[in-house]
């Protein structure tokens, strides 16, 4: 948020109170007021994701093994991100419908990509 980013947040277990006193916690943010202008609460994941850039999943809850990840995949801005931070998701099949996947805390085995070598060597 520091850099002006905006943060669509879905969770059908926390309260938007308490969403919002956390990320205004001193430790988060010295600005209250910046996070009313760059956070939005959402009631459903797919309201939540439409027309941003990027998912972050920092939850365990099962709804989000069963989410419609195509339906999410075409209302969000390309290229789209995914970032499973519990290792909860189908990284494979994400990768198949287009997400860009990165795990958070361990490493996710991809293909190898073959680059060219720099100008000069």
């Amino acid at each position: 948020m520091e850099e002006g980013a905006r943060l669509n947040i879905y969770d059908p277990k926390v309260e938007r109170e308490q969403m919002m006193y956390d990320l205004k916690h001193p430790a988060i943010s010295d600005e209250q007021e910046r996070v009313d202008k760059l956070v939005r609460v959402f009631d459903d994941p797919y309201s939540a994701c439409a027309d941003c850039h990027a998912i972050v999943i920092c939850t365990e809850w099962d709804e989000f093994m069963t989410l419609d990840y195509s339906r999410i995949y075409d209302s969000m801005l390309k290229p789209a991100f995914i970032f499973d931070g519990r290792m909860i998701l189908d990284h494979q099949r994400l990768q198949n419908l287009g997400f860009l996947v990165e795990t958070i805390g361990k490493r996710f085995a991809r293909m190898q990509v073959n680059r060219l070598p720099a100008a000069g060597q």
